[in-house]
């Protein structure tokens, strides 16, 4: 018991830990000291400024950073096309500079904003935006499609702090934050709110080509209206739907959940990743348990044989992409819960993706094979618009098992 206790203790301290930050390209695809090493990460989202489009750009640095050394070690600059197959007709690119009117930070994710002027006669264009850490010297290119006249909620609201002057390009608060849902030119609307407390499952098998069984309705648990440009405290956790007119198609969705998030802590939620790598009976044990603190102990010893060195560096690996995949892929559910977060866990960073209007295909490397694609689909969804599902096929089976046995042998695979 001692032990088991001892190695918990230990256990959550590592998991909160940061990665560090290499400076070449192999780093950033191999294990260090059996830790994988994050990449510079970015996610964008635009509002319709009138005759401009603007960009709010969230970068994940894998550092702590003030704002006056963010706008010193990055350089960001962008390039506008008509779509993204259409990259030979340029229309327009610049610099972004840097400064304190333009930028603002949220528990280590940097938000940096500025504005695209629309294009003429064009319903819709893409802005590629090439962001480098001088530092590191990690580049990655981002892109952003820019809708312009489309009528959607979520294209011209969005949500800022209690102030209103720093955005929330995400889709996740916490129990009793305070938000204002407003627009850029500070327009007057009532939005009516539907509150669901619904616990949704976590994403299929890669191998699994059966159609899941329907979900249960969602039933609302409250309904009431707010003001845009007025404070509002989320009082409870759940999924949240803001809608300007209850026939609207699509409206803006928000995942509320514990002061934690990102990161998992309690031992209950703890276990809920671990179906990724768990047999069905295992799986059984860690979520039915009366006791989900010893279960999980001895779930991660008996997997790693006793050996609590192992077992320390597996959890923390684990964990660390849980808590990457919630920041990048949380949409009307948590990150790890979405196909692209459980590709993610399992095979880590892919080494190349490639975006088109309605896909994203991540290419990896593994040591089986030359080259493997996980390729996801946009689906439409009135919570969320950067759903995505994974294209299933039983032939993953041949990768994806072995990755999973590395896991469950503390082998934390390269990437």
């Amino acid at each position: 018991m001692k032990n088991i206790l001892y190695f918990w203790l230990a256990a959550m301290l590592v998991i909160g830990c940061t990665v560090s930050n290499q400076n070449t390209k192999q780093a950033n695809n191999q294990v260090n000291g059996g830790i994988a090493q994050q990449k510079l990460i970015a996610k964008s989202r635009f509002l319709d400024n009138g005759s401009s489009a603007r960009i709010y750009l969230s970068i994940d640095a894998n550092r702590s950073l003030t704002m006056s050394e963010v706008a010193r070690e990055f350089t960001i600059t962008y390039s506008l096309y008509p779509d993204h197959a259409n990259k030979q007709q340029l229309l327009n690119s610049g610099t972004i500079t840097i400064n304190a009117e333009n930028i603002s930070e949220d528990n280590g994710l940097y938000t940096v904003w500025f504005d695209v002027p629309k294009p003429k006669d064009l319903f819709t264009s893409v802005a590629f935006t090439e962001i480098k850490d001088l530092k590191t010297n990690h580049k990655i290119t981002n892109d952003c499609l820019l809708r312009f006249q489309s009528g959607k909620s979520g294209d011209y609201f969005m949500f800022f702090d209690k102030t209103g002057k720093h955005p929330f390009a995400k889709n996740y608060f916490s129990a009793q934050d305070t938000v204002i849902l407003r627009s850029l030119d500070n327009r007057s609307q009532n939005f009516k709110v539907f509150r669901y407390k619904y616990e949704f499952d976590a994403a299929l098998s890669p191998m699994s080509t059966t159609p899941r069984t329907p979900s249960k309705s969602l039933f609302v648990d409250s309904a009431f209206v707010i003001e845009a440009n007025k404070p509002i405290i989320l009082s409870h956790e759940a999924l949240y739907f803001f809608t300007r007119d209850t026939t609207e198609s699509y409206g803006i969705g928000m995942v509320v959940t514990d002061k934690r998030f990102p990161k998992l802590t309690r031992p209950e939620k703890l276990a809920r990743p671990l179906i990724y790598m768990s047999t069905t009976a295992e799986a059984a044990d860690l979520y039915n348990s009366k006791d989900p603190k010893r279960t999980l102990d001895n779930y991660w010893l008996n997997l790693m044989q006793g050996n609590q060195p192992i077992a320390k560096r597996t959890i923390k690996v684990f964990y660390q992409r849980v808590e990457q995949a919630n920041r990048l892929f949380t949409t009307y559910k948590e990150g790890w819960k979405t196909d692209k977060g459980m590709v993610f866990i399992i095979m880590g960073d892919p080494i190349k993706i490639t975006r088109t209007k309605d896909k994203e295909i991540w290419t990896y490397a593994p040591r089986q094979v030359s080259e493997l694609n996980f390729t996801f689909t946009k689906r439409s969804n009135q919570f969320a618009d950067d759903h995505y599902e994974l294209q299933r096929y039983a032939e993953y089976q041949s990768i994806w098992f072995p990755t999973v046995e590395q896991w469950r042998n503390g082998d934390v695979v390269a990437r």
